[in-house]
């Protein structure tokens, strides 16, 4: 696929409607159209291309419990896991690592939008230090 620049873009879409006239007036309408109708096209391309998500390995096990704990907190306040880890009274959560890692490591790659931003921003701010 080629890719136009804005101005041929511009010349074809105008080329297209046809425009005879050479009335000022009447031109500036045709090509405040012909730029809704690239503006159009354009939303529609970048719908039709399919998002690409990159997906960067992050070392789960090797985080650390109070990074995973804060983060969780924050983001997932509802989790058992996150509330619970330093509870002796919940033995299933208590110092459980293992689920621990598992559980943030599904809620992070479940997570959409804002959320799921934040979350990556912050493991790499955590992973690069």
């Amino acid at each position: 696929m080629t890719v136009l620049t804005k101005t041929e873009s511009l010349d074809k879409v105008l080329a297209e409607m046809n425009m005879r006239s050479k009335k000022k007036r009447a031109r500036k309408k045709f090509i405040k159209q012909a730029i809704q109708q690239l503006a159009t096209e354009n939303e529609t391309a970048v719908a039709e291309t399919p998002l690409v998500e990159t997906k960067a390995a992050y070392a789960y096990d090797k985080l650390p419990v109070g990074f995973m704990i804060k983060i969780g907190k924050q983001h997932f306040s509802e989790e058992a896991i996150f509330r619970f880890y330093y509870n002796q009274n919940h033995p299933q959560e208590y110092k459980n690592k293992e689920l621990l890692t598992e559980r943030f490591q599904t809620l992070v790659e479940a997570a959409s939008g804002s959320t799921k931003t934040s979350l990556i921003e912050a493991l790499d701010q955590q992973t690069s230090k």
